[in-house]
């Protein structure tokens, strides 16, 4: 059991702390463990009596404390639960991303969601879905656009104002000048009495609706309490609530993979090829339904899969051996499954680089890149995302680049732009339809090399001239690129491994790379028995490492 929890920011600072078992001194505790910290400290660290139990999410460090002498503790499930802890708090919050302020600015929500998740140091509740309907604190958020809030707040003020629609008589007897000040006539006796008629209805209609406004806030609170709620954590299913109900009974399962792959082409060879995939899902089903899907890996018996691959708590793990997933799943988005995928070497990349070459023409004073892809899926598909990024720190160290004179580029589909600042090339494809090496899309860039003699000749006729330098448009490249680039971070720059990297941010519709695939999807719910639209999508992304070294 943990003795107290905390939540650090990236300095070991506290922002939340929750004491558990009347530790006597927090601050001491937490000096205990900044001691022995650092970035590449193992996930549990121990100091003075005390295991240390950390993970790092974000800029955020959640932290769990457990004493020596408690024999009951286990480590595993406390690193689960905080794992657990950090998604259940970015639900909350609506956010993919914590920061500090977030945090800070939430405190009274962290400590309901430890009292409510956990009791007495033993894990009990995650599941967003149900600690939702626990806890209805309302989050604090900043405020994106201050205009509108102002605007809101004007509106507010003029809510007792009589506006221009309430008062068309007052407006043929009130005028205002063009100093904005306000010129009276003599009203008649019928136009004021129209008038006070008027402010009364809709004062008092006003303050009917305020009435009807109170009692409705006082009632809906009751209104909206699931019953069910107090007896789901000791209940078989604990991840969702009974009494649900959607007036349409939908279920969207998207197999989603990454592909990661790192190839060298200098020496042809593949060092990386893995697949991370994932199931999610959203569940917007009434009742207590129970589900039936089967997967073709499961029906195979793919070892590789079975071996490396992880289910939600809802699965039942007994029906993996009748080759189907059986299980109720909760309420709203959840990840259903996720597993890691080994590809043989010789495999064919989705997206392939069949050639790069720098070459120079030195007698021309120009160094062209030459760059060609190719697609490997099927051909009635297409990418709907294709980005290359080609580096150009080792050409600028190699080369004299001539940033005076204009580059070149040309591209058999898509744009070509230039990063001055963080040195390469973004080609942007966009869509490239599939095949199985027919499709081919190419890019040349060009760029000028400093030709000195040329310079100097030039200088020397600006000299003897008397007519003034010809004006130069646009942006100064050469003084710019002098500007953000330093000989000490040049030469880091080329000696990084990102500097040697091409790589490819894609996104492909409708296209799974390890053939994993949804045999049948049956949605059952013994008491309703409604109908219900299930629907299944795949689709496979770039991981972050998806490069050729060059």
């Amino acid at each position: 059991m943990s003795s107290c929890l905390y939540i650090l920011d990236e300095n070991l600072e506290p922002l939340v702390s929750k004491n558990i078992k009347s530790i006597p001194n927090l601050t001491a505790l937490l000096g205990v463990f900044q001691e022995v910290y650092n970035p590449n400290a193992p996930p549990i660290v121990f100091n003075r009596n005390w295991y240390f139990i950390h993970a790092k999410r974000d800029s955020l460090i959640f932290l769990s404390v457990i004493h020596y002498t408690d024999e009951g503790a286990n480590a595993m499930m406390i690193t689960a639960y905080m794992d657990q802890f950090y998604f259940l708090l970015r639900k909350y919050l609506g956010v993919t991303q914590l920061d500090r302020n977030l945090v800070l600015d939430n405190v009274l929500l962290v400590l309901e969601l430890f009292e409510e998740s956990s009791e007495f140091g033993v894990p009990q509740m995650t599941e967003p879905s149900v600690m939702k309907d626990y806890i209805r604190i309302k989050v604090n958020k900043p405020d994106v656009s201050v205009s509108n809030s102002n605007h809101d707040d004007d509106d507010d003020d003029n809510d007792g104002e009589i506006t221009d629609s309430d008062n068309d008589t007052v407006q043929s007897d009130f005028e205002r000048d063009s100093k904005g000040k306000r010129k009276t006539k003599l009203p008649n006796s019928k136009s004021l009495y129209d008038f006070f008629q008027k402010t009364s209805k809709t004062a008092f209609s006003r303050k009917e609706k305020n009435e009807l406004k109170d009692e409705d806030s006082e009632e809906e609170p009751d209104l909206y309490i699931n019953s069910y709620l107090m007896r789901t954590t000791t209940m078989p299913v604990s991840w969702r609530a009974k009494g649900i109900h959607y007036g349409k009974n939908e279920f969207f399962l998207d197999v989603v993979e990454q592909v990661q792959y790192l190839a060298d082409l200098k020496e042809n060879v593949v060092r990386k090829n893995l697949i991370h995939g994932k199931i999610y899902c959203k569940s917007y089903l009434s009742g207590m339904p129970k589900l039936k899907i089967a997967l073709n890996k499961l029906v195979q018996r793919d070892a590789q899969f079975m071996s490396h691959s992880k289910f939600h708590q809802c699965v039942s793990l007994e029906t993996l051996n009748e080759k189907e997933l059986e299980f109720i799943p909760p309420d709203g988005e959840f990840v259903l499954c996720e597993y890691e995928l080994k590809r043989h070497v010789n495999d064919t990349p989705i997206l392939k680089i069949t050639s790069f070459e720098v070459r120079p023409q030195l007698k021309k004073y120009k160094v062209r890149i030459l760059l060609t892809i190719e697609t490997h899926f099927k051909t009635r598909n297409s990418t709907s995302i294709l980005n290359v990024k080609i580096p150009l720190a080792r050409l600028f160290a190699d080369y004299s680049i001539d940033l005076s004179k204009p580059m070149r580029f040309k591209s058999a589909s898509g744009k070509v732009l230039f990063n001055l600042s963080d040195d390469y090339l973004l080609w942007e494809i966009g869509q490239m339809r599939g095949g199985h090496g027919e499709t081919q899309s190419s890019m040349v860039a060009e760029f000028a090399l400093f030709n000195k003699e040329e310079f100097e000749k030039e200088q020397e006729e600006r000299k003897q001239s008397m007519n003034p330098p010809p004006l130069r448009e646009g942006p100064k490249l050469e003084e710019l690129y002098a500007q953000t680039h330093s000989q000490k971070n040049s030469e880091l720059s080329v000696k990084s491994i990102g500097s040697q990297l091409l790589g490819m941010d894609f996104e492909i519709p409708y296209t799974i790379c390890s053939g994993l695939k949804v045999e049948y999807l049956k949605i059952e719910e013994e008491y309703l028995q409604y109908q219900s639209f299930p629907w299944v999508r795949y689709k496979t992304i770039s991981d972050e490492e998806y490069a050729y070294l060059i």
